[in-house]
């Protein structure tokens, strides 16, 4: 886990880079949750989450700043829902979804299925999604490494990943302006999240493990431990929660292995969902 300082975008929390041994085998799921499955779980829609959000009085340090997520975008808490969401498709990915909401996701898939004993539908760990998105390699993307040429420019993305700098190529529908998104690699456009599975995947077969949206993982944000360690799942408590992956809206940083986000439990995003592992049980 983490990055070498040398690795165009590095971060300091990607070090120190930390030997993870996972040993106790787990499944992840290709895709992104897409509304459609959201729907079919929790019976409700991309809509009452938009909803949610602008009625969230919550304060998050965004940009530097503590302020509620309708304010960060430019909303007022009494507009009409529908101008916080793009097109409503099943084969989107879900977003506007919290940390709770994820979690209580997989509890219902729980509830209504039969995990082998030992197992569990839940968000993967942190150490658990690098391992995935990596697929066996270690450079900054599992295509190799990648050149920034700037914060919204890193052309080697556009294979694999849905990011700030191409997230408005060939976009139709419902989105979001980004003529004024400096140093774009494609300028101008609307964007927003794209139908899961439209970059190639990684070795693997997983889809969009950078890009499209950012992921929640199961970990409190901490510190990589560094040395050697065993079947992390990160600290025992905590204010913050793990995401990882970037996404359409994210500057091509993100869009590495490595990158580390993180934020309160209860926050929203236009672009931020999850994706679910079956795997080991874990405690607490």
């Amino acid at each position: 886990m983490g990055s070498p300082e040398t690795e165009s975008g590095h971060r300091p929390d990607e070090s120190p880079r930390t030997r993870v041994s996972l040993t106790r085998p787990f499944w992840l799921s290709q895709f992104e949750v897409t509304q459609g499955l959201w729907r079919t779980v929790m019976e409700s829609t991309i809509l009452y989450q938009a909803k949610l959000m602008l009625a969230d009085d919550a304060l998050y340090m965004l940009g530097g700043t503590e302020r509620t997520i309708r304010d960060r975008l430019g909303f007022d808490k009494d507009i009409d829902p529908e101008r916080a969401i793009g097109d409503i498709r099943d084969d989107l990915p879900m977003y506007w979804v919290n940390w709770v909401e994820a979690a209580e996701f997989c509890r219902r898939l729980n509830d209504h299925s039969a995990p082998p004993k030992g197992y569990v539908y839940r968000l993967p760990t942190e150490a658990e999604w690098e391992y995935a998105c990596r697929a066996g390699t270690t450079g900054a993307t599992y295509i190799g490494d990648l050149q920034i040429l700037s914060e919204r420019d890193a052309p080697a993305l556009d294979a694999i990943a849905w990011y700030a700098g191409n997230s408005s190529v060939g976009f139709t529908g419902k989105g979001w302006p980004t003529d004024d998104w400096a140093g774009k690699q494609y300028p101008g456009g609307m964007a927003g999240p794209r139908a899961v599975g439209g970059k190639a995947p990684n070795r693997w077969g997983l889809y969009d493990m950078l890009g499209n949206v950012n992921e929640w993982c199961h970990d409190w944000y901490g510190a990589l431990p560094g040395g050697s360690v065993s079947n992390p799942t990160g600290p025992a408590s905590g204010n913050a929660r793990v995401i990882r992956g970037g996404s359409w809206f994210n500057p091509a940083h993100s869009a590495r292995a490595a990158d580390r986000d993180w934020s309160k439990p209860g926050r929203r995003f236009w672009g931020l969902g999850f994706r679910v592992a079956l795997a080991p049980r874990l405690d607490g």
